[in-house]
């Protein structure tokens, strides 16, 4: 078996730009005639584990097309003889506004019909822990309400809010009735 023979390391270079070009314009067809259509085909992405090309396809035709562009920083692909391949790749992808480091691998087959991947996983790597010291929410807070924190106090100050989120995240689970005043308006 030749690893990386020119012809077939070619082809699945240019099946790999398909699929980008097709994920970052969020064209479901294509996206969908990529994947084998098969009961065995997989996909591991980062919240959903689909069994099978009908469990892809309605995950694909469910997600929202917005906030799917990534710029790739790592890109390894190697043809593993002249009817398989993996495609191995390292991105960054603004979430939330926080940049996210991913990877993404994918297993293709040449079947009859042509190249199809049959197997797929995409992760994201967890978040640096932040430090008191730097935490960017008790900065953007501070500066909007003009406070400035004396780094004494700036790890009370980042468990003061982390409570406070989480106070509040529990709250909104439950409905207001709209008839009510939520809080009293103060007027000076």
């Amino acid at each position: 078996m030749q690893i990386n023979a020119p012809a077939v390391f070619a082809e699945l270079t240019q099946c790999h730009e398909v699929y980008e070009k097709a994920l970052m314009a969020n064209d479901v067809d294509t996206l969908d005639a990529l994947f084998w259509n098969s009961p065995h085909a997989l996909r591991f992405g980062v919240t959903e584990n689909l069994h099978g090309a009908e469990e892809i396809r309605a995950f694909r035709k469910a997600r929202p097309g917005i906030n799917l562009d990534r710029e790739i920083r790592r890109l390894d692909i190697m043809a593993l003889g002249d009817n398989a391949g993996i495609v191995n790749l390292e991105f960054m992808r603004p979430m939330d506004g926080v940049e996210r480091h991913g990877r993404q691998t994918q297993f293709w087959f040449r079947f009859e019909e042509g190249w199809r991947i049959a197997s797929a996983h995409v992760s994201l790597l967890p978040l640096p822990k932040k430090t008191a010291a730097s935490d960017p929410y008790v900065d953007a807070t501070a500066a909007e309400i003009g406070l400035n924190i004396d780094p004494v106090n700036r790890a009370a100050v980042t468990e003061d809010l982390r409570r406070t989120a989480i106070i509040a995240s529990f709250l909104m689970q439950f409905p207001l009735d709209q008839n009510v005043e939520v809080a009293s308006v103060f007027r000076p």
